[in-house]
């Protein structure tokens, strides 16, 4: 009985030769390792400092399962630079080519929210204003005639 009423909890497929239940957790994992390799994405969970957050803890990615199908909430970080509703299109596409095929799992519904925006950060130097800023050059003393 306590068997029965796990199933009835967490929503399986059912397959030619029994069923497959996907934890929570593993959605969580694929999901948060996709989303922060979508460019433009700098952490993501609610109040990430700018350092990615992996893993399937509750504050990260948040997910939802019917019969068959998955929903997930997540907060993001982004960079300043970036154009967000490209970055989403990426961000839903990604997760999509992670979840689906390896779960089994229809993505039904992505839900994300946008935080925090980095700063842009300082440009870096170009190798001409580098080497401005190494050791002067001293100029050769002249040999004097004798």
């Amino acid at each position: 009985m306590a068997r029965e009423s796990l199933a009835q909890a967490l929503p399986v497929l059912e397959q030619e030769l029994g069923t497959l239940e996907v934890h929570d957790g593993v959605f969580c994992s694929l999901a948060a390792r996709a989303i922060a390799r979508v460019p433009g994405v700098a952490a993501v969970g609610r109040g990430a400092s700018g350092l990615f957050r992996l893993g399937s803890r509750p504050d990260v990615v948040q997910v939802e399962r019917g019969q068959g199908e998955v929903a997930f909430s997540v907060h993001l970080t982004v960079r300043y630079e970036v154009c967000i509703p490209e970055m989403m299109v990426e961000l839903r596409r990604a997760l999509i080519e992670a979840i689906e095929p390896t779960t089994g799992y229809k993505v039904r519904a992505i839900k994300a929210t946008v935080d925090h925006i980095l700063p842009p950060l300082p440009p870096l130097p170009t190798q001409d204003e580098a080497a401005g800023d190494a050791a002067p050059e001293t100029s050769p003393i002249p040999e004097t005639e004798q």
